[in-house]
């Protein structure tokens, strides 16, 4: 899987680390690498690569993820005749080659992941945050889950119609905000000051080793994300009716024929 973003080479650290969460995602829940098995000695081999056409104007991790998941709903793989170890042979008709992710009702199992990426900032949790919210986040994460359909005990060719989540992974990423320097206050400031202060300074430094806060002056947040912070963006994530809910249902009312 590769991801290209203009302006951007293609071996760059940021570019190499989304590819591997959206590969990640799709290996996590196991499901995906049986898709693509022909037999012992032959598997399917396939190649995802995504190019973002404009800038993006804030992280694109869930852009990418949703066309991701889209385009793998859409894809097709043709119908094996073959059986057991003999070397593969396949149908020439297409339109009897079936999809890679069966179409809804055709079959139970778990639909492509998607991945959210979710800030905190405070107490407050934010979805699919703008730049500038992603700027002063104290901690952002790339939530991946997938859709699992099982069927009724019932009735065997049966789907259940409720959606059943599951959590395949989850990342940090580092935000901005953890990576610029700290503030200094105008009284430290020569350049706004105009003025030289040695007593100042003084308590400057001596502030700034003992790492106290001080109002109206920017620091970066230090440390990891509290447990009760990761719980509360998991179950946000993960509720009935929630954010991936609401996701997945604009998904389902895209026309893929």
């Amino acid at each position: 899987m590769t991801v290209e973003i203009p302006g951007l080479r293609d071996d760059d650290a940021g570019t190499v680390f989304l590819a591997e969460l959206l590969r990640e995602a799709l290996l996590a829940d196991g499901e995906f690498a049986k898709k693509l098995w022909i037999n012992r000695r032959f598997h399917w081999r396939l190649y995802l690569d995504i190019i973002l056409i404009s800038p993006p104007l804030s992280y694109p991790l869930p852009l990418l993820s949703l066309t991701t998941h889209l385009a793998l709903l859409s894809t097709r793989l043709p119908r094996l005749k073959s059986e057991g170890d003999e070397d593969p042979m396949f149908d020439d008709d297409w339109e009897a080659s079936p999809f890679l992710y069966p179409r809804q009702g055709a079959a139970a199992g778990s639909r492509p992941p998607i991945t959210l990426l979710v800030v905190a900032v405070g107490d407050s949790i934010l979805f699919d945050p703008s730049k500038e919210e992603l700027a002063v986040a104290d901690s952002a994460l790339a939530v991946s889950l997938c859709e699992v359909r099982t069927q009724k005990a019932d009735e065997s060719m049966e789907v259940d119609s409720g959606r059943e989540l599951r959590l395949v992974s989850m990342r940090t990423v580092d935000p901005p905000s953890r990576l610029t320097p700290p503030g200094v206050p105008s009284t430290g400031n020569l350049a706004a000051s105009g003025t030289f202060d040695p007593t100042s300074q003084k308590q400057q430094q001596q502030q700034k080793m003992e790492e106290y806060p001080q109002e109206g002056v920017w620091k970066a947040p230090l440390g990891g994300t509290r447990f009760a912070v990761l719980d509360s963006i998991i179950q946000a994530v993960l509720e009935k009716g929630g954010v991936a809910d609401e996701v997945l249902d604009g998904l389902e009312g895209v026309d893929l024929s």
